[in-house]
Formats: structure tokens, C-alpha cells, sequence
């Protein structure tokens, strides 16, 4: 694995611009204004400093304004380069797409499955991976649809809303452990009306949840009829049907699956399961994608990066 996580160094980096500009503006304020001690004032721009961290801290943590602050710091992190890839999340241009050694990393993945795929797939600037970037570009061709309808995320990745916010479009993310949604939900007990929503965006959750059948119920119990799910797992067509971990091993779990937090891996009979469950199923085409997109396949040698495009029934 990577010798350091970028999201902890970005957020280290926000802290210690805010801190900064933060005590010498309080620092000018005291001396101008109060004319205090010079110890005094400097005790007291150390406080007023650190109490802006922890509130800007607080916000980044907890709440929406995270996506929108990143996406204005970026800007100045990542600068558009020319390059062999491009993000449509972040609509930026990179030599190469980073490789985030899976396989290295024995405590939580298996480099068994890891070992026939390109490894470079992640985006330097948002960390999308490839069933993001597809996402995108479906998404770029669904602009007005997007627009006019009432849209549940689930489990947002930062790098679609990142998308979603530059393109102006309203969405309503959950999720039951991140905080930083608007809605604290549980995807096999969703808190929301019947037929409340007009797209619900569902990707590599499934795998996680408890009881994936009840899940795809509820997804669609609260949407509206002729409404879309856009859902995505992982998919092994080595597995003739779902292939779930009962007995708790993590240690099964990354022998089977290639990582420890995935519960099950879906087989062949993906379409019929969502089919059973009560939608029109298609696929989001990857004829036609620009190659600077890609891979679109990876990292896991099973990931296909399948996005299933469901009509409720």
C-alpha cells in the first residue's frame, strides 16, 4: 500500500492554512484594536487560531461544505496537465492514473486477485476509480434528466460529487456511518416515503449490507414508478450466483473475495436478481468512451466495473 493517505494530507494541509490565516488575522485584530500586551495578544490569536481548526475541522468532517471546499482547494493542488488519462469527475488531465498497490497490502487484501489487472486506476486529484468515471460520463449525457429529477445518493464518493456540484445538480446523499451525509440511513430500512424518489444511485454497497435482497426492496419500495437505480457490486462470473461469507473470517472473506470487508461477491445471475427484485434492467455501455478514461476494468482481476441502469417496475 501507499506509504501515506492523501485525504489525511490534504486535511492536514486545510488545517494548517486555516490556522495560519486564521491567527494572523487574529493577531492584527487584537494588537490594532485592544492594543493589548504583546503576550496577551499573542495567547489569545493562539486560541482564537485553534478554535478556527476545530470549527473548520468540524464543517470539513461533518458536513456537505467538505466536497466544496476540496473541489476549490484542488484548484490550486492540481493544476490541468496535459496527459495520457483524464477524470470526467474532476475534469482533469494526468500522465497516469495512480497505483494504489493492492496487492502489497496482505492485512486486508488478497494479491492473488490483484494480480491480472493494471493497478493504475485511481484518480490523483478526486480518487475516483473506474466505475466513477463511467458513471460520469453517463451522466454527462443525462445532464437534463439529472436536473429535473429528485436524486438519492448513497454512500457518495467524493469524486461524483464533485461532478454533481459543477454541473449545479441537487442531490441528497446517505449513508449510515459517514457524517457528512445529509441522511443517516440504512439501505435495508430506508426512513423515507414509498415512490419518494425519481433516481437513486447505489454503488459497491451491496456487498456490505446484511441482507442484500431486502436492500434492493427497499431501493424499490421509495422510488417512483419508472424511476432508475443506478447500481453497481462486485461481480466474479467465475460464480454461477451470489456467493456469500457466513462465518464471520476475515480472513475467508480476503481468500474469496480478494478484501476483507466485502461480505459476498455476485455471480452470472446479477441481472436476474435485480430483474427478481423488480426492475427493467440495461447496462451503461463502455462502447464509445474515450480511451483517456481508461482502464475501465481493475483494480480486483474479477472487477468488471458492470453499472446496472434499472427501471423500477
Amino acid at each position: 500500500m501507499r506509504k501515506y493517505d492523501r485525504n489525511a494530507v490534504f486535511n492536514i494541509a486545510v488545517k494548517v492554512l486555516l490556522f495560519a490565516v486564521f491567527f494572523a488575522a487574529a493577531l492584527s485584530i487584537f494588537l490594532f484594536v485592544l492594543n493589548l500586551a504583546f503576550i496577551i495578544t499573542l495567547i489569545l490569536s493562539l486560541v482564537s487560531g485553534i478554535a478556527a481548526v476545530f470549527l473548520f475541522s468540524y464543517l470539513l468532517r461533518y458536513t456537505g461544505f467538505y466536497y466544496s471546499y476540496y473541489a476549490f482547494v484542488s484548484g490550486f493542488l492540481f493544476r490541468q496537465k496535459q496527459g495520457n488519462v483524464y477524470c470526467p469527475c474532476c475534469g482533469k488531465h494526468f500522465g497516469q492514473f495512480e497505483d494504489l498497490r493492492f496487492y502489497d497490502d496482505l492485512k486486508h487484501y488478497n494479491p492473488e486477485m490483484f494480480k491480472k489487472s493494471r493497478q493504475d486506476v485511481i484518480c490523483d486529484c478526486c480518487r475516483s476509480a473506474p466505475r466513477q468515471r463511467i458513471i460520469a460520463k453517463w451522466a454527462e449525457q443525462n445532464v437534463d434528466l439529472l436536473k429535473s429529477s429528485k436524486i438519492l445518493y448513497f454512500a457518495p464518493e467524493l469524486s461524483m460529487m464533485l461532478w454533481f456540484r459543477k454541473h449545479g445538480i441537487n442531490v441528497t446523499t446517505a449513508d449510515l456511518f459517514d457524517k457528512r451525509t445529509d441522511l443517516k440511513l440504512d439501505l435495508t430500512a430506508i426512513d423515507l416515503p414509498d415512490g419518494s424518489e425519481d433516481i437513486v444511485f447505489c454503488n459497491h454497497v451491496l456487498e456490505h449490507v446484511s441482507d442484500y435482497k431486502v436492500a434492493l426492496s427497499e431501493l424499490h419500495r421509495v422510488l417512483k414508478e419508472g424511476g432508475r437505480l443506478i447500481i453497481s457490486f462486485p461481480i466474479n462470473y467465475g460464480f454461477d450466483e451470489v456467493h456469500e461469507e457466513k462465518t464471520g473470517s476475515a480472513a475467508e472473506r480476503i481468500k474469496l473475495f480478494g478484501q476483507d470487508d466485502h461480505l459476498r461477491v455476485f455471480g452470472k445471475d446479477s441481472r436476474k436478481i435485480l430483474e427478481d427484485a423488480g426492475f427493467a434492467v440495461d447496462t451503461i455501455s463502455l462502447e464509445g468512451l474515450p480511451e483517456e478514461i481508461v482502464p475501465v476494468t481493475g483494480p480486483a482481476d474479477y472487477d468488471t466495473n458492470e453499472i446496472f441502469c434499472c427501471v423500477r417496475k
